[in-house]
């Protein structure tokens, strides 16, 4: 079951987090409570507060970068290095000059660092949204515009053609989560347990697709969103969260509402 908590800023959203968790870790429960990268340290330091040494072992503290490395710790395939940026851009000017044949939009520039760069930044942030080399093919088919249509083949075949060059011996860190993703459809890592999301103020296509595999796998799932409920405007500084809320509700699963009010 998928439960969403909505309050406002120092409503008591993580507090409502902390004694769920801490009443399901006294009747022998397992939670994962996942934060941005920012908070592991001072969530992990409320947990032991709110729950104790003993109730503590059994909540496990992760952001979704530290999620790759507990999930790949317990199931091998570590082996892989991540490249740094420097690497990064020898490994795009490779893949480019390889396919330079191949673009009649962009081969002049193959040999280009500054177009290197501009390609990794591309594919970075086509990574970060989930957005696939088979995403632009089906995207190049359905696009009326030929020149819009070259590109994403050409987009396609670089990302392919940069993605194998690296997939022997190397990891780049922006394929982290896609890994998450494509381990948890055998390794059942979430089940028998409860995750809560605290501290997100939206969600990455990535993320998007780990929390679908959360859902497949945990007995509940708590999100804690900042939201002011009694606001009807259309755009607001929470639009980012109603976003994100509704395109979890999209997902079909069954869902109630713990609304905690400020103070």
């Amino acid at each position: 079951m998928l439960q969403f908590i909505f309050g406002l800023p120092l409503s008591g959203k993580t507090e409502t987090i902390l004694e769920k968790a801490k009443e399901l870790s006294e009747n022998g429960g397992k939670s994962v409570i996942i934060v941005p990268e920012q908070y592991t340290f001072e969530t992990e330091k409320r947990v032991l507060n709110t729950l104790g040494n003993s109730f503590a072992l059994n909540v496990q503290v992760l952001s979704f970068s530290r999620l790759y490395d507990e999930i790949f710790n317990k199931i091998g395939g570590m082996s892989s290095q991540l490249l740094g940026d420097s690497d990064k851009v020898i490994f795009m000017n490779k893949a480019l000059k390889q396919v330079s044949v191949d673009l009649k939009l962009w081969g002049k520039y193959a040999k280009s660092l500054f177009f290197a760069r501009t390609m990794l930044d591309t594919v970075g942030e086509f990574k970060i949204n989930g957005i696939t080399a088979s995403d632009l093919e089906n995207a190049a088919q359905k696009a009326e515009s030929q020149s819009l249509k070259q590109k994403l083949i050409e987009l396609k075949v670089i990302i392919e053609t940069y993605d194998a060059l690296i997939s022997e011996r190397y990891i780049d860190p922006a394929d982290k989560l896609a890994k998450v993703y494509e381990s948890l459809l055998d390794y059942k890592y979430f089940e028998n347990k409860t995750v809560f999301f605290d501290g997100f103020k939206g969600f990455t296509g990535q993320q998007f697709k780990i929390i679908d595999r959360v859902f497949s796998q945990a007995e509940n799932v708590y999100i804690a969103f900042t939201n002011d409920l009694s606001c009807k405007r259309e755009y607001d500084v929470f639009t980012n969260i109603r976003l994100a809320t509704k395109k979890i509700e999209k997902y079909g699963y069954n869902q109630t509402f713990d609304v905690v009010e400020d103070n």
